[in-house]
């Protein structure tokens, strides 16, 4: 476990406030620093630092950025970039994403596989109003490298959440059950009606369940 702690995990942060928290919350974790890197994730030095390293990314892009080249998208493909081949890459985006075409949805697809997209509850980011969704990739592996592949699709609307005004949205005991159904039905790929379906889809498609579900 040591070992995994001090070599393992890395991060990417360019807010410095955020970038503090990040490591207070290692630290109090008994986690140590390990590898945080401030600065940008379009950074080249920091950038080859984390390249290759990881089996396993998560990322959480900032919304609607404006500048060249801070697309959504654009943190999506640094992200997987930088991970090992067939690594899985998670990503919680707009769900506008999924469903405007956009250039660099073929970039990704190319060197990437998408395997599934989970539609998540409407007030996920309460009070923001930002409708999301989860989005899960093979990274390296282009999308059309199995003419058979289907991408999996979730409508995860109801997570048994309650929202406070000043609390925001906090958890009730029906999260716990819900968590551990919509986790099977990821990792069996089940198909239910109206909940879960597959589909074979491309870059000109939609990339959500609402569009395919009866």
């Amino acid at each position: 476990k040591r070992w995994i702690l001090e070599n393992s995990l890395y991060g990417v942060e360019q807010e410095p406030q955020m970038f503090a928290l990040a490591v207070s919350n290692m630290v109090l974790r008994g986690d140590g620093k390990t590898n945080l890197y401030q600065g940008s994730c379009f950074d080249e030095e920091i950038f080859n630092q984390i390249k290759d390293k990881a089996t396993a990314g998560f990322i959480n892009p900032p919304y609607s950025q404006k500048g060249d080249n801070l697309h959504e998208w654009n943190f999506v493909i640094q992200l997987l970039n930088a991970l090992q081949k067939n690594a899985t890459g998670i990503v919680i985006v707009p769900v506008s994403l999924a469903i405007a075409s956009h250039p660099l949805r073929e970039q990704i697809l190319k060197e990437h596989r998408l395997e599934a997209v989970m539609s998540m509850p409407n007030d996920l980011f309460y009070p923001v109003g930002v409708v999301a969704c989860i989005m899960v990739f093979t990274a390296h592996v282009p999308h059309d490298s199995d003419s058979h592949h289907e991408s999996w699709f979730g409508y995860w609307k109801d997570d048994g959440f309650r929202k406070d005004k000043v609390q925001g949205r906090i958890s009730t005991e029906k999260w716990s059950e819900i968590k551990e159904k919509w986790l099977t039905d990821f990792t069996n790929r089940k198909v239910a009606p109206g909940i879960s379906i597959r589909k074979k889809v491309g870059i000109k498609d939609e990339w959500c369940a609402e569009a395919y579900l009866e």
